[in-house]
């Protein structure tokens, strides 16, 4: 059935709430609505306000002019444009919108004219053009909002040749420009609008220094986006019915595109922005962008933070590297970075790759002299400094781990290459004592402390030091009073 007359307008309110929006948007409405017809110009002139108001005349040059002037005044009457993703209109409210910030307009058109009023709305078929279509309106404005609806009118994208008050507005090269899958909305076969998916259009533009970068539909303003680059969508975006918002899904879709695409055009301080991180942390970012993001953002020598092991990470940062906390990026960034190898946990520390040192201890019997010299010193060393009873294994090398020995439970490991081969363990024990006890009351400290640069671990070399010292001086005290 059909509803007729159910519902009044207030235009008084409605024009409040549009106006909260801000007034350049019946500039924006009635230009795309030039730009979606077969047209070769389209002129835009806002005269200075006198007396609080402002004259507004958008025109253009189509053949066909207004394709049916009931549109300009019938709310959500169907649209041709809705089953076209490439058309900017679909809900046919644009015109209303406009209609509602004017005190008195007209419509002029191939078909006739339409006048609005303080006395209602008329229609005459008297008063033609020949080609193209007029709206003419009286705003009420203030000289702070025509100026900021002139400045708006500047930050159109053209696609044909659009003039504001005289003068052409500059068209604008992209700095990229791809095809890519974005979500857009087009009518069924019933009219209804449904959200789809389709190839389309993306272009970036240089943001102007007086301008903030905006999400384009068509080269038509439609969202404030946090970005370094304008970004126009070449085909209807899905917003919302006010159509000054989208979804921060499909924020993510375009501004991960973004990243992928100007990947190389990022510095170090773009890369810590938070459009950036948004882009990062969606899953489609491409391997080469997430690994570039963190390039700028720490640095080549960076490793993630390992719970498990924290004195890598110390060890880490003293050769230069710089440690991710996991607090510092999201978790889909996380995910995204270890996907493409971007990030991985320091090299372990000493203790955390005890089980895999060397590939097999040399048998006792293949030992030198100066090895059990060495063997028979450190346990007797252990005896003293940490009254403990240890084994001692050698091995020919360290497997590549990067360290002269390890000790853990009880047990002290030995490369024998790293600490320098036979010359490390031959000669007599005045010759070889500094540098095995350096080695041994290292390691020895880790009975207690684990962490090489804390200042525990180095408390404890001291104590052992000190402890050796001490026994020493006791034994050379008793022989000097036996002796006496």
């Amino acid at each position: 059935m059909k509803r007729k007359n159910w519902l009044d307008v207030d235009m008084e309110g409605l024009r409040k709430v549009l106006e909260r929006r801000g007034k350049q948007l019946a500039i924006y409405e009635l230009v795309q609505n030039g730009w979606d017809e077969d047209v070769s110009k389209v002129a835009v002139t806002l005269s200075r306000p006198e007396n609080g108001r402002s004259e507004l005349v958008v025109s253009d040059d189509s053949p066909e002019g207004f394709r049916d002037l009931t549109d300009s005044y019938t709310m959500f009457a169907e649209s041709y444009k809705k089953a076209d993703p490439q058309k900017r209109g679909a809900f046919n409210i644009g015109e209303k919108y406009v209609l509602a910030l004017c005190d008195e307009a007209t419509i002029t058109t191939t078909t006739g004219r339409v006048t609005f009023d303080e006395n209602g709305r008329r229609r005459t078929g008297k008063v033609k053009r020949e080609r193209g279509s007029e709206f003419r309106g009286l705003l009420r404005l203030k000289i702070d909002e025509w100026e900021t609806m002139c400045k708006a009118a500047m930050r159109l994208i053209p696609p044909i040749a659009t003039f504001f008050n005289g003068e052409e507005i500059s068209t604008r090269t992209p700095l990229r420009k791809w095809t890519t899958a974005l979500a857009t909305v087009k009518s069924d076969e019933e009219g209804n609008l449904r959200r789809t998916e389709r190839q389309t259009t993306v272009s970036v533009y240089e943001v102007l220094p007086s301008e903030t970068p905006t999400l384009y539909e068509m080269g038509i303003p439609v969202v404030e986006i946090d970005s370094k680059y304008h970004v126009s969508i070449g085909q209807k975006v899905p917003l919302n019915i006010d159509r000054d918002n989208v979804t921060p899904a499909y924020r993510s879709a375009v501004l991960v595109e973004v990243l992928n695409h100007t990947v190389d055009l990022l510095t170090e301080e773009d890369a810590k922005a938070s459009w950036v991180t948004v882009g990062a942390d969606d899953e489609r970012v491409t391997n080469e962008a997430i690994t570039v993001v963190l390039d700028k953002r720490y640095g080549e020598n960076r490793f993630s933070y390992d719970p498990n092991d924290p004195e890598a990470a110390k060890i880490a940062i003293t050769k230069g590297a710089v440690i991710v906390h996991g607090s510092s990026m999201p978790s889909g960034m996380w995910e995204n970075s270890r996907r493409a190898g971007a990030i991985t946990p320091p090299p372990p520390s000493p203790k955390a790759h005890f089980s895999n040192f060397g590939k097999g201890p040399i048998d006792s019997s293949k030992w030198t002299e100066g090895m059990r010299n060495f063997v028979e010193f450190a346990q007797h060393f252990a005896s003293v400094v940490i009254a403990k009873s240890v084994s001692i294994l050698f091995y020919s090398d360290d497997g590549g781990q990067g360290w002269q020995a390890c000790y853990g439970s009880n047990s002290l490991k030995v490369a024998k290459k790293q600490c320098g081969g036979n010359r490390f363990f031959d000669g007599d024990l005045s010759s070889r004592v500094f540098d095995w006890a350096e080695l041994l009351i290292h390691e020895f400290s880790h009975d207690k402390v684990s962490d090489h640069l804390s200042s525990e671990f180095h408390e404890e070399c001291c104590r052992l030091g000190a402890r050796y010292i001490e026994h020493v001086c006791r034994n050379s005290a008793s022989a000097k009073a036996g002796h006496a």
